[in-house]
């Protein structure tokens, strides 16, 4: 692709198509409260951290994270396990040590 510069030169520029790319969106949960309903059943709620504000006092709004990542492994969980029925959901990112030293992630 040929492109002009600031001076108004002609330059090739080779065009790259980057890779998949996984955008995850992510609370961190600071504690994990077990209760009761009323029939028994036993369900789990999650405590988030919070935004801070301008002079780094907590709000009431839970905070908000992303990573991106190019793992084959984790975009390809991402489109074949996953439905947009099963989102949002929690969902943990389990570490593994693999051999070599390399070290894998994996949605559980």
């Amino acid at each position: 692709m040929n492109v002009p510069d600031s001076n108004g030169h002609i330059q090739e520029i080779t065009k790259t198509v980057p890779g998949k790319v996984l955008a995850i969106r992510f609370k961190k949960i600071l504690k994990t409260i077990e209760e009761r309903n009323s029939d028994g059943s036993t369900i789990e709620r999650y405590e988030f951290e919070k935004e801070r504000d301008k002079d780094g006092n907590l709000s009431l709004v839970d905070a908000e994270y992303y990573s991106f990542t190019g793992s084959k492994i984790l975009i390809d969980q991402a489109e074949n396990d996953f439905s947009v029925e099963d989102l949002p959901a929690p969902t943990v990112i389990q570490q593994f040590e693999g051999k070599n030293g390399q070290t894998f992630f994996k949605f559980t």
